[in-house]
């Protein structure tokens, strides 16, 4: 075999173009009389392709969940004495936030989709209190506000207007809401707005 010094073999790898697309030849001091300038070359390479590799992903510890600062009673929801709130909302995912959110506190939740099925939902269960979403399909919560209180047995049941509309209270009180909760919704002051008049409904 020939043997080349490691000047040399630095001087073949730079001629040959295989060598060339590999790892750079680094050129050694033999610090020991039984290795060769080849063998130290060829030892260097190595070191050159094992730096290489990726070192480990550290492990990504997850953030612990946001809790809300607004806790559910300690004991359970009686269902005979529970407060029925009808929730009048387009959107699902909001519907289910806030249905989660009541059924925790003690009420029983009844949901409707547009502002028909809100008139059909109030006059099946007589709630006692219906949040209404103002901006709804088919049929508007301004429209089915008006719908509702037109029934007898159903005006003295409170309804609360969700919007994220400015300066939507006169114009929902005129329609004949009792109250407004404004969009984005802060959970204690809703929870106290939907208890107070709650009471109000269930007492009527």
């Amino acid at each position: 075999m020939l043997r080349r010094s490691g000047h040399e073999y630095c001087e073949f790898t730079g001629r040959n173009r295989v060598y060339r697309s590999g790892p750079p030849a680094v050129r050694f001091r033999p610090s020991h009389p039984g290795m060769s300038a080849t063998s130290l070359s060829y030892a260097g390479a190595l070191s050159h392709s094992a730096s290489d590799d990726p070192l480990p992903r550290p492990t990504r510890v997850p953030a612990p969940p946001h809790m809300s600062p607004v806790r559910p009673p300690d004991e359970g929801p009686d269902p005979e004495r529970a407060p029925v709130v009808l929730i009048a909302e387009d959107h699902e995912d909001s519907r289910d936030a806030l249905r989660t959110l009541l059924d925790a506190f003690g009420f029983r939740v009844v949901e409707a989709g547009n502002g028909r099925e809100a008139v059909e939902r109030a006059l099946a269960e007589r709630p006692d209190v219906i949040l209404m979403d103002m901006m709804m399909p088919y049929v508007d919560g301004f429209q089915a506000t008006r719908e509702i209180r037109a029934v007898e047995d159903l005006r003295g049941v409170p309804i609360l207007a969700i919007t994220a509309m400015e300066g939507a209270r006169q114009r929902v009180l005129e329609a004949g809401c009792d109250d407004l909760v404004p969009k984005p919704i802060d959970v204690r002051a809703f929870l106290e707005q939907v208890r107070a008049w709650a009471r109000k409904g269930h007492a009527a």
